[in-house]
């Protein structure tokens, strides 16, 4: 029998065994995403020993399910069996990867949308770290005209430096009160559960300081040892070049070992999805809403 149970921070090692795939880049592959907006979308998660897959509200006042982690075939049929014993249709979402290769090749009762809103972009860590070329040179000048106005560090994130990360993305979030978001809000709670639990959570973070102040603030953490997803960058209105810096500066500095940077989708805001473009990634990665056309 099929029980959807919320996601807490002590599930972290027991996802991970699901979640740790080199043929995967999607961002749903990550705890710490899977775990900020479980309030938003209501997620709820089916583990045993075969397979993990979530439950998730939608705008319709419907549900949909992740693509199975693990055996495919045995989670489909208990996302089937839980769908026809609760009157709801199997509908799924995924990404482009092995296992939606796989997903395709046998089941053939499903219409495919992409939703391109939600699309994640991938990097080349090296082009974010290093900035060269071309079509990086107006991410130069901004840089350098920063140095030349401003005296700013880097720091990573530590235990020394905790307390004042979590008292920016605060105030950062204090100054958006007034175009309050349920996102925004489920971020900040979720940042500072993950940098206050003691579970083990692997994770990275940097900060960016001007005359000593904090102006920008990153954290993310491994998709696969390939793959780095980011989860937050905030920056200072009054210094909104800390966001180039930050973003070089975290990619340079920490993220050596990683190939690929994820930086997540744009939510089909405009301005967000024009500054991502700008970094011109290497892949934009799809997302599909399966939706299910009868057996």
């Amino acid at each position: 029998m099929v029980e959807f149970k919320t996601p807490k921070l002590t599930d972290y090692k027991k996802f991970a065994e699901f979640f740790f795939d080199d043929g995967e880049f999607s961002c749903e592959m990550n705890f710490i995403s899977i775990y900020i907006w479980k309030a938003i979308y209501e997620n709820k998660y089916y583990m045993d020993e075969k397979t993990l897959f979530f439950k998730s509200s939608t705008e319709d006042g419907g549900y949909v399910f992740s693509l199975p982690y693990g055996d495919i075939d045995y989670g489909m049929n208990l996302i089937f069996e839980y769908c026809k014993e609760n009157k709801i249709a199997p509908n799924i979402w995924t990404s482009k990867g092995k296992r939606f290769d796989e997903f395709i090749k046998k089941y053939h009762c499903y219409k495919i949308i992409p939703e391109r809103d939600n699309f994640d972009y991938i990097y080349k860590r090296e082009d974010l770290a290093t900035l060269q070329g071309k079509k990086y040179h107006s991410k130069r000048n901004h840089i350098s005209a920063f140095t030349k106005k401003y005296n700013w560090t880097y720091e990573p994130l530590c235990e020394e430096n905790k307390q004042e990360f979590l008292n920016f993305s605060e105030k950062w979030y204090f100054d958006k009160a007034d175009a309050f978001d349920e996102g925004l809000a489920a971020e900040q709670k979720a940042l500072k559960e993950i940098l206050n639990s003691e579970v083990g959570i692997n994770y990275k973070g940097a900060l960016i300081r001007v005359d000593g102040s904090v102006v920008a603030v990153t954290l993310g953490s491994p998709i696969n040892s390939k793959v780095f997803d980011i989860h937050f960058e905030k920056a200072d209105a009054n210094f909104l070049t800390a966001y180039s810096i930050i973003n070089r500066e975290f990619a340079l500095n920490e993220l050596s070992e990683y190939e690929y940077i994820n930086r997540e989708d744009d939510l089909g805001i405009e301005g967000l999805r024009k500054a991502k473009l700008s970094y011109k990634p290497e892949i934009l990665l799809e997302k599909y809403s399966m939706i299910y056309s009868g057996e």
